[in-house]
């Protein structure tokens, strides 16, 4: 277990762990490491070190310690033994900025497709399947070159727009998950061909239940749930999708504790590709603003991931998940320790704490400044994250920076 002491509680035999001790030059071949001796202990304590992270696992336990939640766990877990992302498929060949234009037009296009294919349905039209597999295919390039630069287009959304980015998202999330997850070109772009369809059905919920800003009477609510088998019903007669594909829109809401909808079903009768969409949709839903809610920070919503998935999601999954955006999540604002803040525009899967960050906000003195690209990953900056913030609390809105 990690655990957060004061400096005075630290004693030969503790395991300190790697996080958040930027106290330690990173210049040093290990950032952790049992202490054995009581003038390290006053070296620590000379650095105007106050508080420290303890493994417990590993070292002597400190009873008054407090545990840290889980979210750091698993950052502790994932700096001290991931040194390469085990689901990567590849390293990016592509730097973000120079994807970003691709990406740009890729997540526009994609927009007005699932925009048109909304606008039949409520005609009384088909899907056309060719077209969302096209772009699907389309998406998994991109993703393939650097999945950092549409992650930040996910960003950049109204709530206005919900249904339309939402459903993208969910897309690139499913398209990210299953390249981690070192899935083949075909499938990934079947789970995201599922992604960009899964919410097709709530085009036919009425506007006024869809877009209500309080709270859905019972009635409504029944209403709203029928989303998923207006969707199903729309797919099962649209020829040429796959039944991957159509799985993702049939599960999306299912939970393993058998307490989903539409059927309710048990967990043995859930997919990996429906636990795998469950979270996704998730994700993408509780860090989204909507009329009638305020979206979380990406790292506030990992911790929920986590929360639910005591019961309703598939706990390995919700770990490969987070561990494939990395535990700093692009669109993670981060202060630094040099007294400035940014935005995450690209996770680094093999150094999780070593991020490119575009650097916009004095901290110190509560400003913005001059917007710069720091990537931590390089030998020559003497600058680390120290923690995460809320934007909202701040007065920030992140997404110009994305």
């Amino acid at each position: 277990m990690i655990k957060k002491i004061t400096i005075d509680q630290l004693k030969p035999g503790m395991y300190v762990a790697d996080l958040n001790n930027q106290w330690v030059p990173k210049s040093n071949a290990s950032r952790s490491g049992l202490i054995k001796y009581q003038s390290t202990i006053d070296k620590v304590r000379a650095l105007g070190v106050q508080e420290i992270y303890i493994d417990t696992d590993k070292g002597v336990d400190c009873p008054d310690g407090i545990p840290v939640d889980a979210v750091k766990q698993l950052q502790a877990e994932q700096f001290r033994s991931i040194s390469v992302q085990s689901g990567t498929r590849a390293s990016v060949r592509t730097s973000v900025e120079a994807e970003r234009e691709r990406a740009h037009k890729l997540y526009g296009q994609t927009k007005n497709l699932i925009g048109g294919i909304l606008e039949d349905i409520k005609q009384g039209k088909s899907v056309d399947a060719e077209a969302v597999d096209n772009s699907a295919a389309d998406l998994v390039s991109s993703l393939d070159a650097n999945e950092n630069a549409l992650a930040c287009l996910s960003y950049i959304r109204s709530k206005d727009e919900y249904l339309l980015e939402h459903s993208i998202n969910v897309g690139l999330l499913m398209g990210i998950f299953a390249r981690s997850k070192r899935m083949d070109n075909d499938l990934t772009r079947q789970l995201v061909a599922g992604g960009l369809l899964h919410d097709i059905g709530k085009i036919l919920v009425p506007d006024e239940i869809l877009n209500k800003p309080g709270k859905l009477t019972p009635e409504e609510w029944e209403e709203m749930k029928r989303h998923v088998s207006y969707g199903e019903q729309i797919l099962d007669v649209t020829p040429g999708l796959s039944d991957v594909t159509r799985s993702i829109c049939a599960l999306h809401h299912e939970r393993l504790d058998g307490s989903g909808y539409p059927r309710n079903l048990p967990k043995d009768q859930i997919t990996q590709v429906g636990r795998m969409s469950a979270i996704c949709d998730v994700y993408d839903a509780v860090t989204a603003d909507r009329v009638y809610h305020v979206g979380m920070a990406p790292n506030e919503a990992l911790k929920k991931l986590i929360e639910w998935s005591i019961f309703h999601l598939d706990k390995d999954l919700v770990y490969d998940f987070i561990r494939c955006l990395s535990v700093y999540p692009v669109g993670t604002l981060v202060e630094l320790s040099n007294g400035r803040a940014g935005v995450i525009v690209e996770a680094n899967r093999r150094q999780p704490k070593l991020p490119l960050v575009r650097v916009f906000f004095n901290t110190r003195h509560q400003h913005q400044v001059e917007t710069h690209l720091l990537n931590l990953a390089d030998a020559k900056v003497e600058v680390e994250i120290i923690n995460t913030l809320d934007a909202r609390a701040l007065g920030i809105d992140i997404r110009p920076f994305m």
